[in-house]
């Protein structure tokens, strides 16, 4: 697969997570946020299954993981990352509306290069520090206002931004030293159920007729969101986490254009504007040449 290949995977990626945030919203009507994501990632490990299964016949992942204990935590610590970005962001939908989730939530976009630097001593190049500063402007345009209820939920997304960063990162990582994406998901995506199971059955304690209602958006939620998850592992792979994050964020404006399309919640002038700025630096980080973008130093070009 060709880096631009694997970038339009990505970008289907974001088509299904943004579609999955009004499934998000809607399910919890007569759920709490932890009994909602254990149905979904439920489903999403049934419906991946065979498919790892398959995957397993040509290569397993158990032996792998076996006899390499590093690889064996930092597959744990992709499901223990995506439990703690999704339960927050979920939680987050139970006080704010489905655009503000999203926006905030693309917020990893700063988040990744920061870590990779901290982490790894990655160079940031000077037109991802263009694409940075543009991307969260178009965020904070629409955090700023609200009630003090929506202002608890936006932080609750906001706090999970530190996850799904570090969980981009991480599958940048693994996905490089095991191609086995989806016995990789079906891993993350099970320790995600019976995370979620353990805080549902602890704090919310719903019953059987509680699911019923919410069977379409968990099923929905489910499948798509389990699907993105998969083809995420796919196309980074062959990507760089940074450029990853860019293209990801891309869900926060198709997560907005769903719930105002679908649940008419309305974007103002400026959620519009927005949009179109976490485009923009999604273009300057993925498509613009880096020669571009240059500053002059002594004489020199610092690119």
């Amino acid at each position: 697969m060709t880096r631009n290949q694997a970038h339009l995977l990505l970008i289907l990626v974001t088509i299904l997570w943004g579609l999955t945030f009004v499934a998000q919203k809607t399910g919890m009507e007569t759920l709490g946020p932890m009994s909602f994501t254990s149905a979904r990632y439920l489903i999403g490990s049934i419906a991946i299954l065979p498919i790892a299964l398959i995957e397993l016949r040509q290569l397993s992942i158990i032996p792998v993981l076996r006899t390499d204990m590093s690889l064996l935590a930092k597959a744990s610590a992709m499901g223990c990352f995506m439990f703690c970005g999704i339960s927050l962001q979920q939680t987050s939908l139970q006080y704010t509306n489905i655009a503000n989730a999203a926006f905030l939530t693309a917020l990893y976009v700063p988040a990744v290069p920061f870590l990779t630097w901290l982490l790894y001593k990655y160079k940031i190049k000077i037109k991802i520090w263009f694409a940075l500063l543009i991307s969260i402007t178009g965020s904070w345009m629409l955090s700023g206002s609200g009630t003090i209820v929506s202002q608890f939920g936006d932080f609750l997304a906001l706090a999970s931004v530190l996850f799904w960063a570090s969980h981009i990162i991480l599958i940048s990582n693994v996905a490089k030293e095991i191609n086995m994406p989806f016995q990789l998901s079906f891993i993350q995506s099970v320790i995600c159920f019976f995370l979620s199971l353990i805080f549902s059955l602890t704090f919310e304690k719903p019953v059987l007729s509680d699911f019923l209602p919410a069977a379409p958006e968990i099923i929905m939620a489910g499948l798509l969101g389990t699907l993105g998850f998969s083809f995420q592992i796919v196309g980074q792979r062959y990507s760089d986490p940074t450029a990853s994050a860019f293209i990801l964020s891309l869900e926060s404006i198709v997560g907005a254009i769903a719930g105002w399309l679908i649940l008419s919640q309305i974007l103002g002038f400026s959620a519009i504007f927005g949009c179109f700025l976490i485009f923009l630096a999604v273009i300057i980080a993925d498509v613009i040449p880096d020669h571009w973008v240059t500053i002059k130093v002594n004489g020199s070009s610092s690119r």
